[in-house]
């Protein structure tokens, strides 16, 4: 997953570059390169957006922290039954 992570990080990069001069040469070249603009920040969004929720929902640290949560309850509930 890290690997996709760090790959997809610099296909973002890539892109907005390319999108950097699409937008900064089809003025003074005489280009209508618009849909292909609008097109690539898209695919940049839509990949940052998957990498930020990686980030704020990490899956494999939910999933320990649930198993911990349940070992405690479990252990509060035996202490419970006894008194």
């Amino acid at each position: 997953m890290d690997k996709i992570k760090k790959i997809s990080k610099y296909v973002v990069n890539a892109l907005n570059m390319i999108n950097m001069l699409i937008l900064v040469l089809s003025p003074i070249w005489g280009w209508e390169l618009d849909a292909v603009s609008k097109t690539i920040i898209g695919i940049a969004g839509v990949i940052s957006t998957y990498l930020v929720t990686g980030k704020l929902f990490d899956l494999e640290e939910t999933t320990i922290e649930n198993e911990e949560n349940k070992t405690v309850e479990k252990e509060e509930k035996k202490y419970d039954n006894s008194l």
